[in-house]
């Protein structure tokens, strides 16, 4: 059964491809014509986890999907910071967005589970290049041996940075019994602003980019402003209006190839995000394949 659902999909994939690429010879110099005005209205929000070296997770080396060397992070840093980049918070990005200002070569930097090296390793690299970021943290492990703790998430806060709740307990949301759900969102908001002196949480980060309908209703439900997703893209005016709890990102990880490997991720989030203003969403094809 499994290879026949594998079989189909692939042909699904290969049709879906197939018909990208010949609307693009079609169309080619207005699809070139429209991706280049597309970019400058569209600005990324780059995914983290962890920076620098650790003890090991869980009694184990950390995964290469949760651990970026530091330089690679700073040699990221100072690219974007040569090139013109304006490094800002989920929330900025957001209101920029909103507000219909210019958000040509905007990014905004997002960091999940709030790990301890966010504060060590992280937080000096920011502000050594003049950048903000938001930090997801997960209520439960807050202070334990390889998370942040309140003194350090509060440095982080007096640094002008941004703090989200990446729920309470970091289980998949669309996963767990719906009467959870209240617990997994809006307490893990009322525990953060009563922990850092009255902190009012509007970003929300879904774990695993696990979330349904279900899950979208209570976000709103309980005052979220706007969530990021684990979908590949980036956004645009048009589409945080009609999505705000489904933000696009840019997953960064340490593929072997460096600083180039970090372009390539870029580039192909624009893309991505130019080829849904065509109807043609490559993230839920994407997403079954990982």
């Amino acid at each position: 059964m499994w290879k026949k659902v594998c079989k189909a999909l692939l042909v699904l994939v290969i049709a879906n491809a197939a018909a990208a690429g010949l609307s693009y010879l079609m169309n080619k110099e207005r699809w070139e014509a429209e991706y280049a005005a597309f970019c400058p209205t569209a600005a990324p929000i780059l995914l983290y986890h962890g920076v620098g070296e650790e003890p090991p997770y869980k009694g184990k080396p950390w995964p290469k999907s949760l651990l970026l060397p530091a330089d690679l992070f700073e040699e990221q840093l100072r690219y974007l910071q040569e090139e013109g980049w304006q490094l800002l918070t989920v929330a900025e990005l957001c209101h920029r967005l909103e507000e219909g200002d210019d958000v040509k070569k905007c990014a905004a930097l997002s960091f999940d589970d709030g790990y301890k090296n966010n504060y060590s390793v992280v937080l000096p690299l920011l502000q050594k290049y003049g950048a903000k970021a938001t930090f997801f943290v997960v209520n439960k492990c807050i202070g334990d041996p390889i998370h942040m703790n309140d003194e350090e998430i509060k440095a982080l806060l007096a640094a002008g940075m941004e703090l989200g709740t990446h729920t309470y307990s970091h289980d998949p949301l669309a996963k767990i019994e719906a009467k959870y759900l209240t617990w997994e969102t809006a307490t893990s908001r009322y525990w953060l602003k009563k922990r850092f002196d009255g902190y009012l949480v509007r970003s929300l980060s879904y774990p695993n980019g696990s979330y349904n309908e279900e899950v979208l209703k209570v976000v709103h439900r309980w005052g979220f402003s706007r969530a990021v997703t684990g979908h590949l893209g980036v956004n645009t005016k048009a589409s945080y209006e009609e999505a705000p709890l489904e933000l696009y990102r840019v997953v960064i990880r340490d593929d072997g190839e460096g600083l180039e490997g970090f372009k390539k991720r870029l580039q192909r989030a624009y893309l991505a995000g130019f080829l849904q203003t065509k109807g043609l969403d490559i993230n839920p094809l994407r997403e079954l394949f990982e």
